[in-house]
């Protein structure tokens, strides 16, 4: 489980629904070439901070209240076009996103 949740609202403007955070998932897969090709990163993660705020470490949501999303939602037997599915491995992705941001000092560890 992450000790750090997203939102769903769809209205909130911290929602893994936000089109914005499409290049985050860009320079996520930007920075892991540089990694595969044994490049230094550091350069690239200054470009990333500022999506640490859609990564919340609380309970409830500082933009909208609503509750946040921690842990990974199963979705092995989902139809892969069905919305549920898709509305899962969005936030799932965005929970991924969250740990790759840990792994490189991103977004801290909670105490």
């Amino acid at each position: 489980m992450a000790d750090f949740g997203v939102c769903e609202n769809q209205d909130c403007e911290l929602s893994y629904h936000r089109q914005i955070l499409k290049v985050l998932f860009d320079r996520i897969v930007a920075i892991n070439n540089m990694e595969a090709r044994q490049a230094d990163i550091l350069g690239m993660l200054p470009f990333i901070k500022h999506f640490e705020s859609f990564f919340q470490f609380r309970i409830e949501c500082s933009g909208c209240g609503r509750f946040l999303y921690r842990v990974i939602q199963p979705t092995v037997d989902l139809q892969s076009e069905s919305e549920e599915y898709l509305r899962r491995s969005k936030l799932n992705d965005l929970l991924k996103a969250g740990y790759q941001l840990q792994a490189w000092g991103v977004l801290p560890f909670a105490s």
